[in-house]
């Protein structure tokens, strides 16, 4: 007679073996993240740092920046060719855009943009453009990126009068061009945004060029 054997317990299947390759894959694309995070984080930190105006600075070395920024303009007034028939001062701006709106700055840090106009008279529209076309092509000499600005379109201040503007190795912004509001020619030196230690205890947006 036939018996029937005792029902066994079926075996343990054994787990599926990854590749090598899988797991090499797998382990150089954590790398690969990983890699990608920290490089997005400092890239972060740098633009918060510049969103804040950079890191923070001596009363000394803003004096210099201010000083740089004024130089740059003097130096563009000193490239002018035919020269203007007055003698062209610098005149402060305050600026509107290099505020602390979100409380960043410290006891004792201050923040300033320094920028200076100086107003042209030239004898005639065509001195202008001869004295645009000029320094256009000193700029291009000495290596800068010159950008055209338009010019003001009929019936606007400066109608016709176009501009040229660049940037110098301090970041200081350069442009000759009629002025927004009265359409007269203008040099106008834009220096960066740069918080300082405030070591005479005033601001010097506020306070006009004292310390400057």
């Amino acid at each position: 007679m036939q018996t029937t054997p005792p029902n066994s317990p079926p075996r343990p299947s054994n787990p599926p073996v990854k590749p090598i390759g899988s797991v090499s894959r797998g382990w150089l694309a954590a790398v690969l993240a990983a890699l990608v995070l920290i490089a997005l984080l400092a890239f972060l930190a740098h633009v918060w740092e510049s969103f804040e105006g950079g890191p923070v600075r001596s009363t000394a070395q803003f004096s210099e920046h201010v000083m740089a920024t004024r130089q740059a303009g003097e130096d563009v007034y000193d490239q002018l060719s035919p020269v203007p028939l007055n003698q062209a001062y610098a005149e402060r701006e305050g600026s509107s855009s290099c505020v602390d709106d979100l409380g960043f700055d410290d006891t004792g840090v201050s923040r300033s943009e320094p920028i200076y106009t100086w107003h042209l008279d030239f004898t005639s529209r065509r001195d202008y453009l001869a004295a645009v076309d000029h320094l256009k092509a000193d700029w291009t000499k000495e290596g800068r990126t010159v950008k055209d600005i338009p010019a003001p379109a009929a019936g606007e201040r400066g109608h016709g009068l176009p501009g040229i503007s660049t940037t110098d190795d301090n970041g200081t912004e350069l442009a000759l061009r009629p002025e927004y509001f009265t359409g007269e020619p203008v040099i106008r030196a834009e220096g960066t945004c740069m918080r300082y230690h405030d070591e005479y205890g005033y601001d010097y947006d506020q306070d006009g060029e004292a310390g400057w």
